[in-house]
């Protein structure tokens, strides 16, 4: 019998110390993770709603409200109403928003200097990707039997 935790916790761990990482790098910055992804998100679609960032955060919706605001604060994105329905939101990246990304080229090009993968070979790689796609699709699979 292994000694090891269930794969499971160990993605989770995995995924959790990477995460930490990267944020340590974006400390200086003064932005998150989160903010960073949603506002290069916003500069590949003109908007997005408060839902639509939930789901890509993998958050509820008053989280994702948290995020938004804490970035509307600091002039990255903005807020306007749909015209059509006014209860819909759009959120859209400001240049001050670019701006900021663009600042954190340099965090980024130091984030990619170290590669968690890199202790693999390409076989491995392939192997890993191949398992992953498969665990992925099964988790979709149950998702969509449970909903």
């Amino acid at each position: 019998m292994s000694s090891n935790p269930p794969a499971m916790s160990r993605i989770g761990v995995i995924f959790l110390t990477w995460q930490r990482y990267l944020q340590k790098q974006l400390v200086p910055h003064q932005i998150t993770l989160k903010q960073q992804f949603v506002l290069r998100k916003l500069v590949a679609k003109p908007s997005l709603n408060p839902s639509q960032i939930a789901e890509m955060l993998y958050c509820d919706r008053p989280t994702a409200t948290v995020i938004i605001n804490n970035m509307e604060r600091q002039g990255w994105v903005q807020k306007s109403k749909d015209p059509l329905n006014r209860k819909l939101v759009h959120i859209a990246i400001t240049s001050e928003g670019r701006d900021k990304l663009t600042s954190l080229k340099q965090a980024f090009d130091s984030i990619q200097e170290f590669d968690p993968l890199s202790c693999f070979s390409e076989e491995e790689n392939e192997q890993l990707s191949k398992l992953l796609n498969k665990l992925s699709d099964h988790l979709q699979q149950i998702k969509h039997k449970s909903e």
